[in-house]
């Protein structure tokens, strides 16, 4: 049913990091055990999709989208014929699912020496700012956390460093939860755009960016001129073409010019030209925006 690598490990006491790379035949789902502790969880698609149900809530996410998981329990107050807060996932089957989940539970957690060569950090404080009331909600994390995040997965099991470098992942999560997206009184609420809410006009005019890439992947597209075939602006077609296909502009056009790649290999061609095809960044011809811009930030 499911074939690939899946990793944890605890990079401080009441914390638990997941990493999987894994392909799933037959669709299924899964269920937390009635006794399942109260925690937040922060999780992260890299690759395909996912979809979490938390009592009537429920939330898709695509490529390049994250979310905060806030499960809650009863406590000592409340009869105990209260049914517990029920948590589910769908896992669709699909070749591929790079996800990242950074899980915490709300108890303290005494400190074990076994489990961590270092002291673990001051955490508490930051989970009640980041707590919801049982619920869930859309994270925007910056494009450099997500790379390093996919980077995490390429990382030799227990090789030096591993422990440390995995736990400045985890901290970075953290603190781009609370400045992006945390808490019941964090403010706006940074959903990303559903692809239902894309018009059929924008989906026609995406459709033939993709087209365009599709065509001619050797060329050194600029999001400029792709945004002049689209009929939007840079940042509008960056966040839209996520939405409606998943994937980032220049993670699909990579993808073509692979394709163009194994192709030209195929016909002859020697591998350093083929390669050269392959490895042409997209050029860009806007300015970067601020680092507060919404363009920076995926699943917006």
């Amino acid at each position: 049913m499911v074939e690939g690598r899946i990793a944890e490990c605890q990079p401080w006491p009441g914390c638990q990091w997941v990493s999987s790379d894994i392909g799933i035949a037959q669709t299924y789902e899964s269920h937390a055990l009635p006794g399942a502790p109260a925690h937040l969880s922060i999780i992260v698609v890299l690759e395909g999709e996912a979809e979490l149900a938390l009592g009537v809530e429920r939330c898709r996410l695509l490529a390049g989208q994250s979310a905060l998981l806030d499960y809650d329990v009863p406590d000592d107050n409340v009869p105990n014929d209260t049914p517990p807060p029920s948590l589910s996932a769908r896992h669709v089957a699909q070749p591929r699912v790079r996800a990242i989940n950074l899980t915490l539970l709300k108890a303290p957690q005494p400190q074990a020496s076994h489990l961590s060569s270092h002291s673990s950090p001051p955490i508490s404080p930051w989970l009640e700012r980041l707590a919801l009331g049982h619920g869930c909600r859309r994270l925007s994390l910056s494009d450099a956390l997500l790379r390093s995040l996919e980077e995490s997965l390429q990382w030799p099991a227990g090789a030096p460093g591993t422990e440390l470098m995995t736990e400045g992942l985890a901290l970075q999560m953290l603190g781009q939860a609370l400045q992006h997206g945390g808490g019941a009184d964090s403010g706006e609420h940074r959903a990303p755009e559903p692809a239902g809410a894309l018009s059929p006009r924008d989906r026609t005019l995406l459709a033939r960016v993709h087209a365009e890439l599709e065509r001619h992947p050797g060329r050194a597209h600029s999001l400029d001129a792709l945004a002049r075939i689209a009929c939007m602006s840079p940042s509008a077609l960056r966040r839209k073409y996520r939405c409606h296909y998943g994937r980032s502009l220049f993670d699909q056009l990579r993808e073509f010019r692979l394709r163009l790649a194994h192709r030209l290999l195929r016909e002859g061609l020697p591998v350093q030209e083929a390669a050269r095809h392959a490895a042409t960044a997209m050029r860009p011809t806007s300015p970067p925006p601020s680092a507060s811009s919404t363009a920076w930030h995926l699943g917006r």
